[in-house]
């Protein structure tokens, strides 16, 4: 028998304290565009680029940007960090991520997504929810640079936290991990789609989609298009998130239509099958990402019997999450918490 849905009320953990006049859900969402921060992430880290061939037969290959810390100290796991709709490694909130992470001792690897950021120079393709074999490859070629003797762990946000979550359900996610997280993930991708279009009279949605239109319009790694010419006006009349992945998503990738994309690809079917140690944050007044899925679960049954622990705010919108008196997001110390619970730590060598 399938026990009644809790109140959602009741599922939350913590209750944030937001700057003053900064409470609601839209405001805690636009932060972070508002009250700039800027991250530098040169004085905390080393860093270099680590190309990685993906295993398809396409020849695109990701960019990674791999950050070992300055500070001495423990060797700590290396936290790959994937990006959501329409963002990149460059997004502030994988920036600030990142910042709280090398300053706690995690070296860190700053993933863009195929069509993203420095991989849009490399790829012809485009990364979608469903694209775990490209996390799959990436932590695979992690695994083998210095920075993860000490383990590997992952961390997502939004569309790249749901694809965290798919990847950890399946049978082979790639890589031993010692822990992940997922930031205001989207569990079901047609419900989410749904509340997007209504959501802020469409605002939101009209944003993702131009900057997803922007991707797929922009020549090529060799100046050619990056869509051919039968889905090129596809792609510029849309004007809904289904529009578009009804243009490119399904059918590049064998899916009858958008539909069938988002019920093959949401990631709360794979919620039951996760055994990492796996944190999930959300905000009950997040204006893009719909809570009902989320409060729709069993949770006390899921936390008895996978690896996956929820935390759940009153306030904090999409990956938002400020709080009084803090100049990362809330998100960011709960992040380096669970890891450090759960991660593996090394002693460093002794001197010779």
């Amino acid at each position: 028998m399938t026990p009644p849905a809790p109140d959602a009320g009741s599922l939350i953990t913590t209750r944030l304290r937001p700057p003053r006049g900064w409470r609601s859900g839209h405001l805690q969402t636009v932060r972070s565009r508002v009250v700039r921060r800027r991250y530098r992430l040169d004085r905390l880290a080393v860093r270099r680029v680590v190309p990685i061939d993906l295993a398809d037969g396409t020849g695109d290959r990701l960019l990674v940007q791999v950050h070992r810390p300055r500070r001495s100290g423990p060797h700590r796991g290396l936290v790959a960090l994937v990006h959501g709709l329409g963002g990149s490694s460059d997004s502030d909130y994988v920036r600030a991520t990142a910042a709280g992470l090398l300053a706690a001792g995690f070296p860190v690897a700053r993933v863009d997504l195929r069509s993203a950021g420095l991989s849009a120079h490399t790829t012809r393709l485009m990364y979608h929810a469903g694209r775990t074999a490209d996390l799959r490859c990436v932590l695979r070629e992690l695994s083998r640079q210095p920075e993860s003797r000490s383990g590997q762990s992952l961390v997502g946000f939004s569309l790249g936290g749901a694809a965290t979550l798919k990847l950890l359900g399946e049978p082979d996610p790639g890589s031993d991990l010692d822990a992940a997280v997922a930031i205001s993930p989207p569990l079901d991708l047609t419900v989410g789609a749904e509340f997007l279009s209504q959501a802020a009279g469409g605002l939101y949605e009209r944003f993702l989609v131009r900057r997803l239109r922007k991707e797929a319009l922009r020549p090529g790694p060799d100046g050619s298009p990056m869509v051919s010419p039968t889905e090129a006006p596809l792609v510029r009349a849309a004007r809904r998130l289904p529009d578009f992945d009804d243009a490119v998503t399904a059918p590049r990738n064998g899916w009858q239509d958008a539909a069938e994309y988002y019920r093959v690809n949401s990631a709360l079917q794979y919620l039951p099958h996760i055994t990492v140690p796996t944190l999930l944050i959300h905000s009950l007044d997040d204006p893009m990402i719909p809570s009902s899925p989320l409060t729709g679960l069993d949770w006390e049954y899921l936390e008895r019997t996978t690896g996956l622990r929820r935390e759940i705010t009153d306030t904090g919108g999409h990956v938002g999450f400020h709080e009084r008196g803090r100049r990362l997001p809330w998100y960011v110390d709960r992040t380096i918490a669970f890891l450090l619970q759960h991660a593996s730590v090394r002693s460093p060598p002794a001197p010779a």
